[in-house]
Protein backbone atom coordinates (compact mmCIF):
# COMPACT_ATOMS: atom_id res chain seq x y z
CA UNK A 1 0.00 0.00 0.00
CA UNK A 2 1.07 3.58 -0.60
CA UNK A 3 1.47 5.86 2.43
CA UNK A 4 -1.76 7.75 1.79
CA UNK A 5 -3.62 4.43 1.63
CA UNK A 6 -2.11 3.28 4.93
CA UNK A 7 -3.07 6.61 6.50
CA UNK A 8 -6.64 6.22 5.26
CA UNK A 9 -6.87 2.67 6.63
CA UNK A 10 -5.67 3.96 9.99
CA UNK A 11 -8.22 6.77 10.01
CA UNK A 12 -11.03 4.32 9.27
CA UNK A 13 -9.72 1.92 11.93
CA UNK A 14 -9.85 4.63 14.60
CA UNK A 15 -13.41 5.51 13.64
CA UNK A 16 -14.55 1.88 13.61
CA UNK A 17 -12.96 0.79 16.87
CA UNK A 18 -14.13 3.88 18.73
CA UNK A 19 -17.33 5.44 17.42
CA UNK A 20 -18.73 2.62 15.28
CA UNK A 21 -18.24 -0.02 17.97
CA UNK A 22 -19.81 2.26 20.56
CA UNK A 23 -22.91 2.82 18.41
CA UNK A 24 -23.30 -0.77 17.23
CA UNK A 25 -25.34 -1.97 20.23
CA UNK A 26 -27.90 0.81 19.82
CA UNK A 27 -28.41 0.18 16.11
CA UNK A 28 -28.61 -3.57 16.70
CA UNK A 29 -31.24 -3.16 19.43
CA UNK A 30 -33.32 -0.74 17.37
CA UNK A 31 -32.71 -2.36 14.00
CA UNK A 32 -31.80 1.14 12.81
CA UNK A 33 -29.37 2.19 10.12
CA UNK A 34 -26.07 3.80 11.24
CA UNK A 35 -26.40 7.05 9.28
CA UNK A 36 -23.75 8.76 11.40
CA UNK A 37 -21.20 6.08 10.50
CA UNK A 38 -21.89 6.60 6.80
CA UNK A 39 -21.59 10.37 7.21
CA UNK A 40 -18.13 9.97 8.75
CA UNK A 41 -17.04 7.58 6.01
CA UNK A 42 -18.41 9.96 3.40
CA UNK A 43 -16.27 12.75 4.87
CA UNK A 44 -13.22 10.56 4.18
CA UNK A 45 -14.30 9.88 0.59
CA UNK A 46 -14.87 6.16 1.19
CA UNK A 47 -18.00 5.69 -1.01
CA UNK A 48 -16.00 6.66 -4.11
CA UNK A 49 -12.60 5.36 -3.04
CA UNK A 50 -12.34 2.66 -5.75
CA UNK A 51 -13.50 4.85 -8.62
CA UNK A 52 -10.99 6.39 -11.05
CA UNK A 53 -9.64 9.86 -10.46
CA UNK A 54 -11.18 11.23 -13.65
CA UNK A 55 -14.58 10.61 -12.04
CA UNK A 56 -13.49 12.22 -8.78
CA UNK A 57 -12.56 8.99 -6.97
CA UNK A 58 -9.35 7.89 -5.29
CA UNK A 59 -8.44 4.90 -7.47
CA UNK A 60 -7.50 3.06 -4.28
CA UNK A 61 -5.59 -0.21 -4.52
CA UNK A 62 -7.23 -3.57 -3.79
CA UNK A 63 -5.36 -4.24 -0.53
CA UNK A 64 -6.25 -0.89 1.04
CA UNK A 65 -9.84 -1.31 -0.19
CA UNK A 66 -10.24 -4.69 1.51
CA UNK A 67 -8.43 -3.54 4.68
CA UNK A 68 -10.88 -0.65 5.03
CA UNK A 69 -13.88 -2.99 4.76
CA UNK A 70 -12.28 -5.30 7.35
CA UNK A 71 -11.66 -2.45 9.79
CA UNK A 72 -15.23 -1.19 9.48
CA UNK A 73 -16.53 -4.71 10.15
CA UNK A 74 -14.46 -4.91 13.34
CA UNK A 75 -16.45 -2.00 14.77
CA UNK A 76 -19.84 -2.61 13.15
CA UNK A 77 -20.45 -5.40 10.62
CA UNK A 78 -23.77 -3.85 9.56
CA UNK A 79 -22.04 -0.69 8.36
CA UNK A 80 -19.51 -2.82 6.48
CA UNK A 81 -22.22 -4.90 4.76
CA UNK A 82 -24.11 -1.81 3.57
CA UNK A 83 -20.92 -0.14 2.34
CA UNK A 84 -19.64 -3.28 0.62
CA UNK A 85 -22.90 -3.71 -1.30
CA UNK A 86 -22.56 -0.13 -2.51
CA UNK A 87 -18.92 -0.68 -3.49
CA UNK A 88 -19.82 -3.92 -5.30
CA UNK A 89 -22.47 -2.19 -7.42
CA UNK A 90 -20.19 0.77 -8.13
CA UNK A 91 -17.47 -1.65 -9.25
CA UNK A 92 -19.94 -3.40 -11.55
CA UNK A 93 -20.99 -0.12 -13.15
CA UNK A 94 -17.36 0.94 -13.51
CA UNK A 95 -16.38 -2.27 -15.28
CA UNK A 96 -19.49 -2.52 -17.44
CA UNK A 97 -19.91 0.98 -18.86
CA UNK A 98 -22.92 0.14 -21.01
CA UNK A 99 -24.98 3.31 -20.60
CA UNK A 100 -24.37 6.99 -19.95
CA UNK A 101 -26.56 7.02 -16.84
CA UNK A 102 -24.02 4.75 -15.14
CA UNK A 103 -21.20 7.27 -15.46
CA UNK A 104 -23.46 10.09 -14.30
CA UNK A 105 -24.34 8.14 -11.17
CA UNK A 106 -20.73 7.13 -10.49
CA UNK A 107 -19.61 10.76 -10.68
CA UNK A 108 -22.26 11.57 -8.07
CA UNK A 109 -20.85 8.76 -5.93
CA UNK A 110 -17.27 9.95 -6.27
CA UNK A 111 -17.87 13.68 -5.87
CA UNK A 112 -20.77 13.74 -3.43
CA UNK A 113 -20.72 10.39 -1.66
CA UNK A 114 -24.04 9.20 -3.08
CA UNK A 115 -24.78 5.56 -2.21
CA UNK A 116 -26.15 2.68 -4.28
CA UNK A 117 -28.24 -0.31 -3.29
CA UNK A 118 -29.20 -3.35 -5.36
CA UNK A 119 -32.35 -5.35 -4.59
CA UNK A 120 -31.55 -8.76 -6.05
CA UNK A 121 -32.97 -11.58 -3.99
CA UNK A 122 -36.26 -13.14 -2.94
CA UNK A 123 -38.30 -10.64 -0.87
CA UNK A 124 -37.99 -11.19 2.87
CA UNK A 125 -41.40 -12.80 3.31
CA UNK A 126 -41.16 -15.14 0.30
CA UNK A 127 -39.54 -18.54 -0.26
CA UNK A 128 -40.20 -18.97 -3.97
CA UNK A 129 -37.84 -17.02 -6.23
CA UNK A 130 -40.39 -17.18 -9.03
CA UNK A 131 -42.32 -14.54 -7.09
CA UNK A 132 -39.40 -12.12 -6.99
CA UNK A 133 -37.80 -9.74 -9.45
CA UNK A 134 -38.96 -6.99 -11.76
CA UNK A 135 -40.78 -6.91 -15.07
CA UNK A 136 -40.36 -4.03 -17.51
CA UNK A 137 -42.67 -2.86 -20.25
CA UNK A 138 -41.93 -0.34 -22.99
CA UNK A 139 -44.19 2.67 -23.38
CA UNK A 140 -42.88 5.14 -25.93
CA UNK A 141 -39.75 6.82 -24.62
CA UNK A 142 -40.11 5.25 -21.19
CA UNK A 143 -39.62 1.92 -19.48
CA UNK A 144 -42.16 1.01 -16.79
CA UNK A 145 -40.89 -1.15 -13.92
CA UNK A 146 -43.04 -3.35 -11.64
CA UNK A 147 -42.23 -5.99 -9.03
CA UNK A 148 -40.41 -6.57 -5.76
CA UNK A 149 -37.02 -7.83 -4.71
CA UNK A 150 -35.16 -8.08 -1.42
CA UNK A 151 -31.88 -7.61 0.40
CA UNK A 152 -31.26 -4.05 -0.82
CA UNK A 153 -28.57 -3.49 1.82
CA UNK A 154 -28.02 0.16 2.66
CA UNK A 155 -31.37 1.23 1.24
CA UNK A 156 -32.03 3.64 4.12
CA UNK A 157 -29.08 5.75 2.98
CA UNK A 158 -28.94 5.02 -0.75
CA UNK A 159 -29.77 7.62 -3.39
CA UNK A 160 -30.01 5.13 -6.28
CA UNK A 161 -31.26 1.57 -6.74
CA UNK A 162 -29.64 -0.67 -9.35
CA UNK A 163 -32.65 -2.51 -10.80
CA UNK A 164 -32.64 -5.21 -13.45
CA UNK A 165 -35.91 -6.36 -15.00
CA UNK A 166 -37.20 -8.68 -17.71
CA UNK A 167 -38.86 -7.38 -20.88
CA UNK A 168 -41.16 -10.02 -22.33
CA UNK A 169 -40.79 -10.65 -26.08
CA UNK A 170 -43.61 -13.13 -26.35
CA UNK A 171 -44.47 -16.59 -25.09
CA UNK A 172 -41.89 -18.46 -27.14
CA UNK A 173 -39.09 -15.90 -26.94
CA UNK A 174 -36.46 -15.30 -24.28
CA UNK A 175 -36.88 -12.00 -22.41
CA UNK A 176 -34.52 -9.08 -22.86
CA UNK A 177 -32.92 -7.48 -19.80
CA UNK A 178 -33.41 -3.84 -18.82
CA UNK A 179 -30.93 -2.15 -16.46
CA UNK A 180 -32.08 0.98 -14.65
CA UNK A 181 -30.76 3.31 -11.94
CA UNK A 182 -33.80 5.16 -10.57
CA UNK A 183 -33.48 7.36 -7.52
CA UNK A 184 -35.20 6.01 -4.44
CA UNK A 185 -37.45 9.08 -4.46
CA UNK A 186 -38.89 8.10 -7.87
CA UNK A 187 -42.71 7.96 -7.91
CA UNK A 188 -43.91 4.40 -7.40
CA UNK A 189 -40.65 3.16 -5.83
CA UNK A 190 -41.07 2.11 -2.20
CA UNK A 191 -38.45 0.99 0.30
CA UNK A 192 -40.52 -1.43 2.38
CA UNK A 193 -38.67 -0.90 5.71
CA UNK A 194 -39.17 -4.57 6.54
CA UNK A 195 -35.66 -5.79 7.41
CA UNK A 196 -35.85 -7.55 10.80
CA UNK A 197 -33.19 -10.24 10.99
CA UNK A 198 -31.44 -12.14 13.77
CA UNK A 199 -28.11 -10.51 13.01
CA UNK A 200 -26.70 -7.69 10.86
CA UNK A 201 -29.77 -5.79 12.00
CA UNK A 202 -28.45 -2.35 11.02
CA UNK A 203 -27.90 -3.09 7.32
CA UNK A 204 -31.29 -1.79 6.12
CA UNK A 205 -31.52 -4.76 3.73
CA UNK A 206 -35.15 -3.97 2.95
CA UNK A 207 -37.29 -5.10 0.05
CA UNK A 208 -37.84 -2.57 -2.73
CA UNK A 209 -41.19 -2.53 -4.51
CA UNK A 210 -41.70 -0.86 -7.87
CA UNK A 211 -45.23 0.04 -8.97
CA UNK A 212 -45.26 1.63 -12.40
CA UNK A 213 -41.89 3.29 -11.90
CA UNK A 214 -41.16 5.20 -15.08
CA UNK A 215 -37.58 5.42 -16.31
CA UNK A 216 -36.63 7.42 -19.43
CA UNK A 217 -35.29 4.99 -22.03
CA UNK A 218 -32.25 7.24 -22.44
CA UNK A 219 -31.37 6.59 -18.77
CA UNK A 220 -31.54 2.81 -19.08
CA UNK A 221 -29.94 0.01 -21.06
CA UNK A 222 -31.75 -2.84 -22.78
CA UNK A 223 -29.65 -5.96 -23.31
CA UNK A 224 -31.11 -8.27 -26.00
CA UNK A 225 -31.67 -11.90 -25.00
CA UNK A 226 -29.04 -13.29 -27.38
CA UNK A 227 -26.40 -10.86 -26.08
CA UNK A 228 -27.36 -11.67 -22.49
CA UNK A 229 -27.05 -15.40 -23.22
CA UNK A 230 -23.58 -14.90 -24.65
CA UNK A 231 -22.54 -12.86 -21.59
CA UNK A 232 -23.85 -15.51 -19.20
CA UNK A 233 -22.15 -18.30 -21.12
CA UNK A 234 -18.90 -16.35 -21.15
CA UNK A 235 -19.20 -15.77 -17.41
CA UNK A 236 -19.73 -19.48 -16.77
CA UNK A 237 -16.82 -20.38 -19.02
CA UNK A 238 -14.64 -17.91 -17.14
CA UNK A 239 -15.60 -19.38 -13.77
CA UNK A 240 -18.00 -16.79 -12.37
CA UNK A 241 -16.12 -14.21 -10.28
CA UNK A 242 -13.69 -12.48 -12.63
CA UNK A 243 -10.29 -11.09 -11.76
CA UNK A 244 -11.19 -7.47 -12.50
CA UNK A 245 -14.41 -7.76 -10.50
CA UNK A 246 -13.38 -9.73 -7.42
CA UNK A 247 -13.29 -6.89 -4.90
CA UNK A 248 -16.97 -7.20 -4.00
CA UNK A 249 -16.64 -10.90 -3.20
CA UNK A 250 -13.42 -10.37 -1.26
CA UNK A 251 -15.07 -7.52 0.62
CA UNK A 252 -17.60 -10.01 1.97
CA UNK A 253 -14.73 -12.18 3.22
CA UNK A 254 -13.14 -9.10 4.80
CA UNK A 255 -16.37 -8.55 6.74
CA UNK A 256 -16.15 -12.10 8.06
CA UNK A 257 -12.49 -11.55 9.01
CA UNK A 258 -13.09 -8.25 10.80
CA UNK A 259 -16.06 -9.66 12.70
CA UNK A 260 -14.11 -12.80 13.63
CA UNK A 261 -11.24 -10.66 14.91
CA UNK A 262 -13.68 -8.77 17.14
CA UNK A 263 -15.04 -12.08 18.50
CA UNK A 264 -11.51 -13.35 19.16
CA UNK A 265 -10.40 -10.16 20.93
CA UNK A 266 -13.50 -10.21 23.13
CA UNK A 267 -12.87 -13.87 24.00
CA UNK A 268 -9.25 -13.30 25.01
CA UNK A 269 -10.18 -10.34 27.22
CA UNK A 270 -13.17 -12.14 28.69
CA UNK A 271 -11.39 -15.33 29.81
CA UNK A 272 -8.74 -13.19 31.50
CA UNK A 273 -11.46 -11.58 33.62
CA UNK A 274 -13.90 -14.51 34.08
CA UNK A 275 -13.26 -15.91 37.56
CA UNK A 276 -14.91 -18.82 39.31
CA UNK A 277 -17.04 -21.55 37.75
CA UNK A 278 -15.08 -23.94 35.47
CA UNK A 279 -11.94 -21.90 36.08
CA UNK A 280 -8.67 -22.38 37.91
CA UNK A 281 -6.34 -25.27 38.56
CA UNK A 282 -8.48 -27.19 41.00
CA UNK A 283 -11.96 -27.71 42.41
CA UNK A 284 -13.36 -25.79 45.40
CA UNK A 285 -14.83 -29.09 46.62
CA UNK A 286 -11.27 -30.31 47.30
CA UNK A 287 -10.03 -27.15 48.94
CA UNK A 288 -8.62 -25.52 45.81
CA UNK A 289 -9.36 -21.86 45.15
CA UNK A 290 -10.94 -21.16 41.75
CA UNK A 291 -9.00 -19.01 39.35
CA UNK A 292 -9.47 -17.44 35.92
CA UNK A 293 -10.86 -19.21 32.89
CA UNK A 294 -7.70 -18.33 30.97
CA UNK A 295 -5.84 -20.76 33.26
CA UNK A 296 -7.93 -23.70 32.08
CA UNK A 297 -6.39 -26.03 29.49
CA UNK A 298 -9.70 -26.59 27.69
CA UNK A 299 -10.08 -22.83 27.17
CA UNK A 300 -6.49 -22.49 26.00
CA UNK A 301 -6.98 -25.27 23.45
CA UNK A 302 -10.13 -23.69 22.00
CA UNK A 303 -8.50 -20.27 21.86
CA UNK A 304 -5.58 -21.91 20.08
CA UNK A 305 -7.96 -23.27 17.46
CA UNK A 306 -9.50 -19.81 17.06
CA UNK A 307 -6.06 -18.26 16.69
CA UNK A 308 -5.24 -20.76 13.95
CA UNK A 309 -8.36 -20.01 11.94
CA UNK A 310 -8.04 -16.26 12.33
CA UNK A 311 -4.34 -16.18 11.46
CA UNK A 312 -4.60 -18.47 8.47
CA UNK A 313 -7.77 -16.72 7.31
CA UNK A 314 -5.90 -13.42 7.21
CA UNK A 315 -2.99 -14.95 5.29
CA UNK A 316 -5.27 -16.66 2.75
CA UNK A 317 -7.44 -13.58 2.16
CA UNK A 318 -4.64 -11.11 1.62
CA UNK A 319 -2.67 -13.54 -0.51
CA UNK A 320 -5.76 -13.66 -2.74
CA UNK A 321 -6.06 -9.86 -2.72
CA UNK A 322 -2.43 -9.36 -3.75
CA UNK A 323 -2.78 -11.95 -6.50
CA UNK A 324 -5.38 -9.80 -8.30
CA UNK A 325 -2.52 -8.00 -10.02
CA UNK A 326 -0.88 -11.25 -11.13
CA UNK A 327 -1.33 -13.19 -14.35
CA UNK A 328 -2.93 -16.61 -13.97
CA UNK A 329 -2.37 -19.48 -16.36
CA UNK A 330 -6.10 -19.46 -17.08
CA UNK A 331 -9.48 -18.48 -15.68
CA UNK A 332 -9.95 -21.91 -14.09
CA UNK A 333 -6.76 -21.48 -12.06
CA UNK A 334 -8.05 -18.14 -10.80
CA UNK A 335 -11.47 -19.64 -9.99
CA UNK A 336 -9.89 -22.44 -7.96
CA UNK A 337 -7.91 -19.90 -5.95
CA UNK A 338 -10.99 -17.77 -5.30
CA UNK A 339 -12.94 -20.87 -4.24
CA UNK A 340 -10.20 -21.97 -1.83
CA UNK A 341 -10.21 -18.49 -0.32
CA UNK A 342 -13.98 -18.37 0.15
CA UNK A 343 -13.98 -21.90 1.59
CA UNK A 344 -11.24 -21.13 4.12
CA UNK A 345 -12.77 -17.86 5.29
CA UNK A 346 -16.20 -19.44 5.57
CA UNK A 347 -14.80 -22.27 7.70
CA UNK A 348 -13.02 -19.62 9.79
CA UNK A 349 -16.31 -17.84 10.45
CA UNK A 350 -18.08 -21.08 11.39
CA UNK A 351 -15.32 -22.16 13.79
CA UNK A 352 -14.89 -18.80 15.52
CA UNK A 353 -18.63 -18.22 15.92
CA UNK A 354 -18.94 -21.60 17.65
CA UNK A 355 -15.69 -21.58 19.63
CA UNK A 356 -16.06 -18.05 20.99
CA UNK A 357 -19.38 -18.90 22.63
CA UNK A 358 -18.13 -22.29 23.88
CA UNK A 359 -15.18 -20.61 25.59
CA UNK A 360 -16.99 -17.58 26.97
CA UNK A 361 -20.18 -19.33 28.06
CA UNK A 362 -23.56 -18.10 29.21
CA UNK A 363 -22.42 -14.89 30.90
CA UNK A 364 -21.21 -13.61 27.51
CA UNK A 365 -24.49 -14.49 25.83
CA UNK A 366 -26.39 -11.55 27.27
CA UNK A 367 -27.29 -8.25 25.70
CA UNK A 368 -25.14 -6.12 27.98
CA UNK A 369 -22.02 -7.62 26.38
CA UNK A 370 -21.00 -7.10 22.78
CA UNK A 371 -20.22 -10.79 22.16
CA UNK A 372 -23.91 -11.65 21.83
CA UNK A 373 -24.28 -9.22 18.91
CA UNK A 374 -20.90 -10.05 17.37
CA UNK A 375 -21.74 -13.77 17.21
CA UNK A 376 -25.15 -13.10 15.63
CA UNK A 377 -23.48 -10.87 13.05
CA UNK A 378 -20.80 -13.48 12.35
CA UNK A 379 -23.46 -16.15 11.88
CA UNK A 380 -25.03 -13.79 9.35
CA UNK A 381 -22.02 -14.54 7.17
CA UNK A 382 -22.49 -18.28 7.65
CA UNK A 383 -25.98 -18.19 6.15
CA UNK A 384 -24.96 -16.44 2.93
CA UNK A 385 -25.38 -18.14 -0.43
CA UNK A 386 -21.95 -19.79 -0.42
CA UNK A 387 -22.26 -23.18 1.31
CA UNK A 388 -19.29 -25.04 2.78
CA UNK A 389 -20.24 -28.38 1.25
CA UNK A 390 -20.84 -26.88 -2.18
CA UNK A 391 -17.48 -25.10 -2.03
CA UNK A 392 -15.72 -28.34 -1.10
CA UNK A 393 -17.46 -30.10 -4.01
CA UNK A 394 -16.32 -27.35 -6.36
CA UNK A 395 -12.74 -27.65 -5.14
CA UNK A 396 -12.77 -31.41 -5.63
CA UNK A 397 -14.13 -31.11 -9.14
CA UNK A 398 -11.50 -28.49 -9.99
CA UNK A 399 -8.71 -30.70 -8.68
CA UNK A 400 -10.01 -33.48 -10.94
CA UNK A 401 -9.80 -31.24 -13.97
CA UNK A 402 -13.51 -30.55 -14.30
CA UNK A 403 -14.62 -27.04 -15.27
CA UNK A 404 -15.87 -25.12 -12.23
CA UNK A 405 -17.57 -21.83 -11.48
CA UNK A 406 -18.25 -19.88 -8.29
CA UNK A 407 -21.17 -17.54 -7.80
CA UNK A 408 -22.98 -16.41 -4.68
CA UNK A 409 -23.61 -13.15 -2.83
CA UNK A 410 -21.28 -11.26 -5.16
CA UNK A 411 -22.48 -12.99 -8.32
CA UNK A 412 -20.66 -13.19 -11.61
Amino acid sequence: MEQWESDLVESVSRLARDKFAERAAKHDLEGSFPHENIAELRALGIPGMALPKDMGGMDIGAEAHIRIVEEIAYGDPSTAVALNMHLLVADLLKNVPIFARGREVLEDVARNGALLCAPGSVPTGELDNRKSGYTVTEEGDELVVNGSSGFASGSDAAKYAFVGGRISRGEDAEPDLALCLPELTAPGLTVMNNWDAMGLRGTASHDIRCENVRVPRAQAAVVPADVLRQLLQAGQAQGGVMQNRARGALGILAIWLGTAQAAFDFTVDYVGARHGYLAGQGSPAFGRTPGYRSEEAWAQVDIGHMDHWLGTGRVVLYDMVRSLDHTFAGQQEFTRKVTRTVYHLRRMGEEIATSSMKVCGAHAYVKNRSMERIVRDLIGGNVMAWKTGQLALTLGQGALGMPITIVGPAGA
